[in-house]
């Protein structure tokens, strides 16, 4: 795992979709989960039977929710240790998240 720069709209090299192999996009994680797969908007959706068809640049689903089923956003730590929790990520780190393109 790399850390990020979270100035900069540049993804760490390993992070990528792990189903698809999309790079340079948000990217959701598993909740909870030590070593999470990341995966695409797309493969996400797929993965957990959900429809988002209406998400939007800032990666939020029915203009409340940027959770794909059991999926939250992939942010990784500067350090490259691992992926903020939920609701630890500090506001650089959403910012970077959201610059991120949102389907691959």
């Amino acid at each position: 795992m790399n850390g990020v720069d979270y100035s900069k709209k540049t993804v760490p090299a390993d992070y990528k979709c792990g189903s698809c192999g999309a790079t340079g996009v948000k990217l959701w994680r598993e909740y909870q989960t030590v070593s999470p797969a990341l995966r695409c908007c797309n493969c996400a959706a797929k993965e957990q039977g959900k429809d988002i068809h209406d998400i939007d640049a800032n990666g939020m689903r029915l203009g409340k929710t940027d959770q794909i089923g059991w999926y939250v956003p992939a942010v990784p730590d500067q350090e490259g240790v691992g992926y903020w929790g939920y609701t630890s990520v500090p506001d650089a780190g959403v910012r970077w998240w959201k610059r991120l393109q949102t389907k691959p």
